[in-house]
């Protein structure tokens, strides 16, 4: 038996009810039990509200569609970011590649839009590492361009296929040449000391030569400077990138 039930027993017979509600919160926060969709059991705990809050986490990890529809019957926001820098649930399978985990939730009423305090959304994670197919399932349920710094993420996409991702976003409507955090000033305050430039000093900084040839392209200000006051050609030679 897991060591909670022993708690459990042990707490019940000294009447003390805190202990048996948090080791039953346990339970229904482990792992394997999320995972093997014991739904009479999770109803059970459900019921009997020993939870403040839900594992969902934890069920969007272990693939437990079952338990994640008892969830949003109670009342579960799908939105709700996980943290402060941390978007809603929809980003872990984008992250992991879980296709069928992605549309479940989209189907559900997942907003790929969804904000953190720091404007991840979940798209602005599959700009860095999902493929193209979730990348363009998230575009077909209405992705925003002006939300999640998309662009700025995209530019340092570390794949064959960045290029294709950074003409995608910019055709979308992307601002080239926005700094990041220019429009969310409680955010910018806070990382300006980090070097807050647009997404051609990123480029630039990182050697992506293709994306800062395509970035000059379609207008992209090489004049512009970032929050520490340098141009983008500043970071590419700082980073031994002389030829970009």
């Amino acid at each position: 038996r897991p060591e909670q039930v022993h708690i459990c027993y042990r707490a019940a017979y000294e009447g003390d009810l805190d202990t048996v509600k948090e080791q039953a919160w346990q339970l229904l926060h482990n792992p394997e039990a999320v995972f093997k969709q014991n739904i009479e059991i999770v109803q059970f705990l459900l019921d009997e509200n020993v939870a403040n809050d839900l594992p969902v986490e934890v069920g969007v990890r272990s693939r437990a569609f079952k338990v994640l529809e008892l969830f949003l019957q109670r009342n579960w926001d799908i939105n709700k970011a996980m943290g402060r820098n941390e978007p809603s649930v929809l980003s872990i399978p984008v992250c992991t590649n879980d296709k069928d985990m992605v549309r479940w939730l989209l189907d559900h009423d997942a907003d790929p839009n969804s904000r953190c305090d720091w404007d991840f959304t979940p798209t602005s994670y599959a700009m860095l590492v999902a493929p193209i197919e979730i990348i363009d399932a998230l575009f077909e349920r209405g992705v925003d361009p002006l939300c999640g710094q998309l662009l700025h993420h995209a530019v340092l996409r570390d794949r064959s296929d960045a290029l294709d991702v950074v003409r995608k976003i910019v055709e979308k409507g992307a601002p080239i040449n926005e700094i990041k955090y220019e429009t969310e000033a409680k955010t910018y305050i806070e990382r300006k000391p980090f070097s807050l430039g647009t997404p051609l000093h990123r480029a630039a900084e990182f050697g992506k030569k293709d994306v800062v040839e395509y970035l000059l392209k379609m207008g992209a200000n090489s004049q512009k400077l970032d929050s520490k006051g340098q141009k983008p050609r500043y970071w590419a030679e700082e980073n031994g990138f002389m030829d970009v």
